[in-house]
C-alpha cells in the first residue's frame, strides 16, 4: 500500500511538469495567434511650371520622435491620405535625435515620390534635426527651421556613444554620405556641409543653416511659415510647382495612429534588449517553477515582441547571442547556486547590451548606458539574494519531506523486528530496527529513512 502511494506521488508529480508544459505550449500559441490578428508591426520629360491649388487642404504633422519604422509609415499613411482628402500640402514639425538608415531612406523615397508639396519645418525653439533627421529634413520640398533650433551632428556612433573604429566606421560613414550627397544634389542644397555633417558631426543654428543654403526658410510660426512659402517653386513629382498662398487654407492635424506608435517602441533599442531579457529570464523561471504560468505568460510574449523587433531594426547576432548567453547563466544560477554562473551572465548581459543594435544602420540611436548599468545592478542584486537564500537554506534541517521525519518521536502499532508499523506525524509507516524488538505501543523515534520509504526506528528515550 505504501509502495502505491509513493508511486502516485510521483506520477502526480509528473502529470504536474506535463501539465505546465501544456499549459506554457498553450499559451505561446494563443499568442502567435493574437500576434497574427493584429496584423503584424506592418502592415520623365521636359519639366512644365504648374501652380499648386491656393486653397488646399494643409495637414500637419507631429513628428517629435526617432526615425524609426512606425514613423516611416506615418509619413506615408499621411500622403496617402493627403492625395486621398485632396490636400494641397503637408506640413511635418520635426524634432528628432535621429534613428534607423534604413526608415531614413524610405522616407527620404517617399518625398521625392510625393505628388504633394511636402515641407518640414525643425520646431518648436529647442529642437533639433539630428542625425537621420537631417538626412529626411534636405530631402523635404521645402525645408524650414524655427528660431532656437539646430540641424546636423549626422556622424554614426557605438551603442555606448563612442566613435566607430576601424572599417565599420568607413563603411558608416560611406552610406551616410553617399545617402546626404545624392539628397543635396536633388534638391539643390549644401552638399559640401551635408557631408561634412556626416564626417565630423557638423552642426548649424537656424541662421547659419538659411546662409549655408542647408534649408529655404526661418520662421517663427506655422502662420509665418505658410506665408514664406508663397511663390516658392519646388520640384513636385518631375515637374516645377510654384506654391500658392496656403496661408487662409483650412488646417488637418494628421496623428500618429496607436499601431505605428507601438511598432516605435519596440524599435527602441533600450525595448529590444529588456525584451530580450524579458523573454529568457521569464522562461527560465516557468522552466524552473511549472504551474507559475506569469512568468511563462511574460516571456512568450516579450520572446515574440523581440522577433518583432529583429525584423524592424537591425540587431546585431552578436549582441543577442551575449544577452540570451547571459540569460541562461542567470537561468543556471537558480539551479547550481555559485554566484560564478550569475556573474559571468551579468558580464555577458551588460555586453550585448552595448552591442545589441548595429549602429552602423542605425545613427543616432543608442543604448542608454545609465539604464545598462541600472539594469545589470538589479540583476547582480536579486542574483546575491538567491545565492544568500540558497546558502541559508542549505544550512538549516529539513523540516518537510520524508527528510523531515528524521528525529520525529511516534508510537509502535505492532511489535517490530525486521518488519513493523509505527504511527509518527499523522501518518502510519513501515518501520524497521537495526537490532532488537520494539514493543507495540512503545514510543520511537525515526533515525533513517531506506529505499522503499522503510523508516529505521529506535526506541525513544524519555
Amino acid at each position: 500500500m505504501f509502495d502505491n502511494c509513493e508511486k502516485r506521488r510521483d506520477l502526480a508529480g509528473n502529470l504536474n511538469m506535463s501539465n505546465s508544459a501544456l499549459k506554457l505550449w498553450r499559451i505561446f500559441l494563443c499568442s502567435i495567434v493574437l500576434w497574427g490578428l493584429s496584423g503584424g508591426p506592418f502592415s520623365g520629360g521636359h519639366c512644365a511650371v504648374a501652380e499648386a491649388p491656393q486653397k488646399g487642404l494643409v495637414m500637419i504633422l507631429d513628428m517629435d520622435m526617432g526615425i524609426l519604422p512606425g514613423t516611416g509609415d506615418y509619413l506615408r499613411s499621411a500622403i496617402s491620405e493627403g492625395r486621398r482628402i485632396g490636400a494641397g500640402l503637408i506640413v511635418v514639425e520635426l524634432d528628432t535625435p535621429g534613428g534607423l538608415l534604413q526608415t531614413a531612406q524610405d522616407m527620404v523615397k517617399a518625398i521625392f515620390d510625393s505628388d504633394i508639396p511636402i515641407v518640414f519645418y525643425v520646431s518648436p525653439s529647442g529642437a533639433s534635426a539630428t542625425s537621420a533627421g537631417v538626412f529626411i529634413t534636405m530631402a523635404a520640398h521645402v525645408a524650414a527651421m524655427a528660431p532656437g533650433t539646430s540641424i546636423g551632428a549626422a556622424h554614426p556612433v557605438m551603442g555606448n556613444g563612442s566613435n566607430i573604429q576601424s572599417d565599420l566606421r568607413t563603411k558608416a560613414e560611406n552610406i551616410t554620405v553617399a545617402m546626404v550627397k545624392a539628397i543635396s544634389e536633388e534638391r539643390n542644397r549644401n552638399a559640401a556641409w551635408a557631408e561634412k555633417a556626416v564626417k565630423e558631426s557638423a552642426s548649424l543654428t537656424e541662421r547659419e543653416a538659411l546662409k549655408k543654403r542647408v534649408i529655404d526658410f526661418v520662421a517663427r510660426d506655422i502662420d509665418e511659415l505658410l506665408r514664406k512659402i508663397k511663390g516658392f517653386k519646388v520640384k513636385v513629382g518631375g515637374k516645377e510647382v510654384i506654391l500658392g498662398d496656403f496661408s487662409g487654407a483650412s488646417r488637418l492635424r494628421y496623428r500618429i495612429s496607436f499601431k505605428q506608435k507601438v511598432v516605435n517602441t519596440i524599435s527602441d533599442p533600450n525595448v529590444v534588449q529588456l525584451l530580450w531579457l524579458g523573454a529568457t529570464t521569464g522562461i527560465s523561471i516557468e522552466l524552473y517553477h511549472p504551474g507559475a504560468i506569469l512568468p511563462g505568460v511574460v516571456g512568450v510574449i516579450c520572446l515574440i515582441l523581440a522577433l518583432a523587433a529583429y525584423q524592424i531594426i537591425p540587431i546585431n547576432l552578436g549582441g543577442v547571442l551575449l544577452l540570451v548567453v547571459g540569460s541562461l547563466l542567470l537561468g543556471a544560477e537558480l539551479f547550481v547556486p555559485s554566484g560564478v554562473l550569475g556573474l559571468g551572465g551579468i558580464v555577458a548581459i551588460v555586453l550585448g547590451s552595448i552591442y545589441l543594435v548595429d549602429i552602423a544602420e542605425m545613427p543616432g540611436m543608442t543604448v542608454n548606458m545609465v539604464y545598462v548599468v541600472t539594469l545589470a545592478l538589479v540583476f547582480a542584486s536579486v542574483l546575491a539574494f538567491i545565492v544568500y537564500s540558497v546558502v541559508k537554506a542549505h544550512k538549516r534541517k529539513v523540516a518537510t519531506g520524508i527528510e523531515g521525519l528524521i528525529g520525529q518521536k511516534g508510537r509502535a502499532v505492532s511489535n517490530i523486528a525486521e518488519k513493523g508499523k509505527i504511527f509518527v506525524n499523522g501518518e502510519y509507516w513501515n518501520a524497521t530496527v537495526k537490532s532488537g524488538v520494539i514493543s507495540k505501543g512503545s514510543s520511537v523515534e525515526v533515525k533513517e529513512v531506506l529505499d522503499g520509504m522503510v523508516l529505521v526506528v529506535e526506541e525513544a528515550k524519555d
